[in-house]
């Protein structure tokens, strides 16, 4: 597999269900590749154009996006490419499990709705490959 291209702000969706105003799970597919960012990681700096780093991505190939979308339409997300554990404080970590962990160890962090949203999208294919 070739490197992860780069992801500038514009190419990445959220779900329908998702919060107008960020606070939202968003997923950029491209070149064999999907990305997850948190837009709350955007700064006032942040426009359509920024280049994200792999710093604030977690880096997937498009078969373990579809691996992940895939376990959670069938109810055992338990056992996909990405680990959703919920923390002491009510929030959700989101990271790659650890056997497919990207050289950029990237977690984002999601409150109960943001998560909720995402997984409608996914259920609702909003992020199956074009």
């Amino acid at each position: 597999m070739t490197l992860p291209p780069t992801f500038t702000v514009r190419e990445f969706r959220k779900a329908t269900r998702s919060s107008p105003n960020q606070n939202c799970v968003r997923i950029a597919r491209k070149q064999g590749w999907t990305a997850v960012w948190d837009d709350k990681r955007g700064t006032p700096a942040t426009t359509p154009t920024t280049t994200l780093p792999d710093t604030e991505l977690i880096l997937l190939t498009d078969a373990q996006f579809d691996d992940y979308q895939t376990a959670v339409r069938s109810g055992a997300a338990d056992d996909s490419p990405l680990s959703l554990v919920r923390r002491a404080d009510g929030l959700y970590t989101f990271r790659l499990t650890p056997e497919r962990t990207h050289p950029a160890h990237v977690e984002l962090v999601f409150d109960q709705d943001e998560i909720d949203a995402f997984h409608d999208g996914v259920r609702n294919h909003e992020f199956d490959h074009a």
